[in-house]
């Protein structure tokens, strides 16, 4: 993985920086201290402070995060999103890594839905993950720019697809939203306008490709921004197999509807690995505790592949569970 002359590259870990100048470094540390203020309140104006940082103290460089043993992730400078890392130990989505943790002896293929710039794809793909074949898809042309760098980035170790996850493959669809980290093959308003299009690819059809050949066991990542019905309405086949899928629970729908349809209609087991231990959800109102803040999303695990349920019920049942 190579680095430029034109790249500050932090580590996650750590929080060591090279490659900054003075005022880069300022911006960094005026990241940090955002951080340390906001983290407590779940994040609350953060992106509006890396905006304001990022015109107050513009760099024309990128930034690159080190997540681990030969895992980097590039970014924009101040990216409003990613710049959550500039903390060091962010815990960044402590569900997804759990269940990596959890299954790193295990030979699976992880279909990474709604990639953005790849973090889960580079440690899944890397030997934090057990250096498990990925494949990446992100709709958003522009993203996928970002994702596509930082496979090359990572020596091409995962496969990326410009496509967006659906019910059905080939069917032409149109992207909203500004932020990248939160674009949507779903009209958010009335007369609100796409940006971009794409076509649309079955999480079967993903789970067909070559790079999964000879495998039998699947997670599957879904953060697809209103369309987790209709990709699981793709997935018939990665259903009916040894396949566990990490969907999200938006904090704004207080009706958990993905959850709904998870445990009423496709009768699937649903597990909370998140912060405050780990425990199985049975019914809805289970997750209105989860959803601490209305801003964010909750990954929630859901299967009906016993292979999968015996290793979450041995998880249950070697550690304290709390509601």
């Amino acid at each position: 993985m190579q680095s430029s002359a034109r790249d500050i590259v932090i580590d996650a870990g750590t929080g060591s920086v090279s490659g900054a100048n003075t005022r880069e470094r300022t911006a960094i540390g005026l990241l940090r201290s955002a951080m340390a203020v906001l983290q407590p309140m779940n994040d609350l104006g953060f992106s509006y402070v890396a905006r304001g940082v990022r015109k107050a103290l513009p760099s024309s460089k990128r930034m690159i995060y080190v997540l681990g043993n030969d895992s980097r992730m590039r970014t924009d400078f101040c990216d409003a999103y990613w710049s959550v890392l500039t903390k060091p130990n962010y815990p960044y989505e402590t569900a997804i890594r759990r269940l990596i943790v959890l299954s790193r002896d295990v030979p699976y293929g992880f279909i990474d839905g709604g990639a953005n710039h790849g973090f889960w794809s580079i440690i899944v793909s890397g030997p934090e993950g057990g250096r498990k074949p990925v494949v990446a898809v992100e709709a958003a042309s522009d993203t996928f720019e970002h994702l596509e760098d930082n496979r090359r980035l990572n020596g091409g170790r995962f496969t990326a697809l410009n496509r967006a996850v659906g019910a059905k493959s080939g069917e032409h669809v149109r992207i909203f939203g500004v932020k990248h980290e939160a674009r949507s093959t779903v009209q958010p308003s009335a007369g609100a306008k796409p940006i971009l299009d794409c076509e649309t690819i079955t999480l079967d059809d993903v789970a067909a490709m070559p790079e999964f050949a000879w495998l039998t066991k699947f997670i599957v990542k879904l953060d697809v921004e209103g369309v987790e019905v209709a990709a699981f309405s793709g997935a018939e086949r990665l259903l009916a197999g040894d396949t566990v899928f990490v969907y999200e629970e938006h904090g704004s729908d207080s009706n958990h509807g993905n959850t709904r349809h998870v445990l009423d209609t496709l009768k699937l087991r649903v597990f909370w690995l998140g912060e405050g231990g780990a425990r199985e959800i049975t019914d809805v109102a289970q997750v209105t505790p989860i959803k601490k803040s209305r801003r964010f999303g909750y990954d929630l695990i859901a299967t009906r592949s016993q292979f999968w349920i015996d290793r979450f019920e041995r998880l249950l049942g070697n550690q304290p569970t709390t509601a």
